[in-house]
């Protein structure tokens, strides 16, 4: 009896270090993790056939047709012949959908938010209850919020791992090749969470934080400047081609006669309102660039006034710029930026400007679709709903289509693009009525889908 216990004490004793040493140590230690290009090269054969992030949405484009919701429906039109057929149903309402191959992928809004799958014939399983922004990538479905952080599940809705720690505070937020691209609440800038993979266990993933960069300051800070001097670079490729542009009036025709011959470029900041998930390799962005020039005898000037004087006078030192457009930046910028560097970024729309609040955009292959509406003023009137077009390339816009709004409000509409259309959602009495809306992609052809009291309808809107 004694040597079994002796035994069991010789076994326990190497084992329990042992155990807590994987466990427990080794996790906690830097050089355990390995980068994510090592991780990626070390498993490319693992990358083959990933097509990158889908997001769940409202409509989703399948190979033979297209699945779209409608409240607590899933809905299905052919491409051959544009019939549509009920799939399912559940009670509450359904935020969106992906699918792959013949099996579809449901998120349910409620108290308590669920996945749910669906096979060919309509069955339904629920596979996880889960809330958060909903991916897919591969053979894996992943949720992302800032209360659980980053969540991986199989298709059977199995979790593979949890990081709570990927996400800090934010607005919104998206994921690609496990980065984490977000907007910080502090000060709305933008970070990334940069994955680390463990060397003995590749679902085990640490993030490193840093922001992501793209305001730049070229000149000391005045005393009425809210950066600091260690923020200041020098001339940059951004600074000389954004500089060239104002001053020969190209795309910033904001000169209004000033002469910029006295003038030096002092900055240009970008504040990002809202972001598209990632569309070929790309993210595209939503905001102001704001280019601010300095008077170049500012000193002089501002020496021969009294204190009261230049402090009235301050902004007429400075000249500055406000463009409100989209603008894009690579995945592979993204991936290469640190605490230290600053990003490249290009502007995408260009010219004529659109007017309204126009951060309701989608981007589809090579145009990025904008809804608009006119400005809420008499809940009485229905509102004129707007199309827009921005050709990626040129970067230039145009109205593709215009309708009356079928409902009164202030609900804001949404649109959402397959290969060959656009469907608009539209929403009533706070979103207890909608409808949809299909056009193709050049706004021709309009058909009014589904009407108010969840009808099959297909006939031409006039």
């Amino acid at each position: 009896m004694r040597k079994i216990i002796f035994t069991w004490v010789v076994v326990v004793a190497i084992v329990l270090p042992i155990f807590v040493l994987i466990f427990y140590t080794l996790p906690k230690i830097d050089s355990m993790y390995i980068s994510s290009d090592t991780y990626k090269q070390k498993n490319k054969s693992n990358q083959d056939g990933k097509n990158g992030v889908k997001v769940i949405s409202k409509v989703e484009q399948s190979e033979n047709g297209i699945y779209f919701v409608y409240k607590g429906r899933l809905m299905y039109m052919e491409n051959s012949d544009g019939n549509i057929n009920e799939i399912c149903k559940i009670p509450s309402e359904i935020v969106g959908v992906l699918a792959k191959d013949n099996t579809v992928f449901l998120r349910e809004c409620d108290n308590v938010a669920s996945i749910y799958k669906v096979n060919a014939n309509g069955e339904i399983v629920k596979i996880a209850n889960d809330s958060g922004k909903m991916y897919m990538e591969g053979e894996n479905i992943y949720t992302l919020n800032a209360r659980h952080g980053l969540r991986k599940y199989d298709f059977s809705g199995k979790m593979i791992f949890s990081n709570k720690e990927a996400l800090d505070f934010t607005t919104s937020h998206t994921i690609f090749d496990d980065y984490i691209f977000y907007k910080w609440y502090q000060n709305e800038r933008i970070a990334l969470s940069v994955p680390q993979y463990y060397r003995l266990d590749v679902n085990k993933i640490k993030y490193l934080l840093h922001e992501v960069k793209f305001s730049r300051y070229y000149l000391e800070p005045e005393e009425w400047d809210s950066y600091n001097r260690e923020n200041v670079i020098e001339y940059d490729d951004l600074a000389k081609e954004v500089d060239k542009e104002v001053r020969t009036e190209g795309m910033y025709d904001q000169v209004d006669g000033k002469d910029l011959g006295n003038y030096d470029l002092q900055s240009i900041e970008l504040s990002v309102w809202n972001f598209s998930d990632e569309v070929d390799r790309y993210i595209y962005l939503y905001g102001n660039q704001k280019i601010t020039y300095l008077d170049k005898e500012y000193k002089r000037k501002s020496e021969e006034m009294t204190l009261e004087e230049e402090d009235n006078n301050r902004e007429k030192f400075t000249y500055q710029i406000n463009v409100k457009a989209v603008f894009r930046i690579s995945i592979d910028e993204i991936k290469n930026s640190s605490n230290e560097t600053y990003v490249n970024y290009e502007r995408v729309s260009k010219s004529p400007d659109i007017s309204g609040d126009w951060s309701r955009f989608i981007v589809d292959k090579n145009n990025v679709y904008v809804i608009n509406e006119d400005e809420y003023t008499d809940k009485e009137a229905y509102r004129n709903l707007y199309i827009y077009s921005i050709d990626v390339k040129t970067g230039l816009n145009k109205e593709v289509y215009k309708k009356k709004r079928f409902f009164l409000g202030n609900d804001s509409s949404e649109i959402f693009a397959t290969d060959k259309y656009i469907f608009i959602y539209e929403y009533g009495d706070y979103g207890e009525k909608q409808c949809i809306t299909r056009i193709n992609r050049d706004g021709s052809n309009p058909i009014l889908v589904m009407d108010g009291n969840g009808e099959v309808v297909m006939k031409p809107i006039q």
